[in-house]
């Protein structure tokens, strides 16, 4: 089974470009106890940029890929990063109390959370469930607050007005308005949004074709180039190093 997959208390999603009955069959024998799914014809490892297995993606809470690269590839500060705020103990291990919190979780509903754990007893983790819920609410402010602070304008935008409708009821609400009015005021953000979203168009198209791969690679150049691109030169640097892996295999 090839796979792409995670570790060091991270959710492991194995994803196979095989078929099912062998799948289920190395999954029987290997007794895998992580989830994972198909990904037939390879858009997926296409997107990520596999070049080999196994292959890790670490996506951050913000729908960031804060690396994609070989097992041993990243580091701990960067694991720290993409799981602040975890649950401490996965949903589907919470008391059956617990069902309205998780409901409310699963719909990003925060204040319906928090309401519905503070009814909960000691017996039934309420207190504990409730720490997390609310760690989990700073972690995304402080996510948000870092893309800002790095010139990522496009995910601190984004994420905060995410987090403005996610956090209604809660006096939080008001720091994620804040992020997405910085984030407007800031005169150098329109340009560099605007580049950072050319890159994301980019990384969505997922080309294979050598001549589209080409293509793609002096347009991520342009961008590059430009003096005002910012934080799109970053994302289109991580970029270009994945087509070129693919132009590499592709040989």
């Amino acid at each position: 089974m090839q796979e792409t997959w995670g570790s060091k208390g991270l959710s492991i999603i194995g994803v196979t470009d095989e078929g099912k009955g062998d799948t289920e069959k190395w999954i029987a024998a290997k007794g895998a106890k992580y989830a994972y799914g198909y990904d037939k014809g390879g858009a997926l490892a296409r997107f990520f940029g596999v070049t080999g297995i196994p292959h890790v993606v670490i996506v951050d809470a913000t729908g960031t890929i804060v690396y994609a690269g070989g097992a041993g590839g990243y580091s701990d500060e960067v694991l720290a990063k993409a799981t602040a705020g975890a649950l401490p103990k996965p949903l589907w291990e919470w008391s059956p109390a617990a069902k309205t919190v998780k409901g409310a979780l699963l719909k990003r509903q925060y204040k319906l959370a928090l309401d519905e754990a503070a009814k909960l007893s000691e017996a039934d983790d309420g207190p504990t469930i409730k720490a997390a819920v609310e760690a989990l609410v700073k972690s995304k402010l402080e996510l948000a607050r870092s893309a800002y602070a790095r010139g990522d304008f496009l995910g601190a935008e984004n994420l905060a007005q995410t987090l403005s409708k996610e956090l209604d009821g809660l006096p939080e609400k008001a720091d994620a308005q804040k992020i997405a009015d910085d984030v407007k005021a800031n005169a150098e953000a329109a340009e560099v949004i605007k580049l950072q979203k050319q890159v994301a168009k980019i990384r969505e198209k997922a080309p294979t074709k050598r001549k589209d791969i080409e293509g793609a690679l002096e347009d991520l150049a342009r961008i590059q180039k430009s003096p005002k691109a910012g934080y799109a030169a970053t994302e289109a640097a991580q970029l270009v190093e994945q087509l070129r892996a693919a132009l590499k295999k592709d040989r």
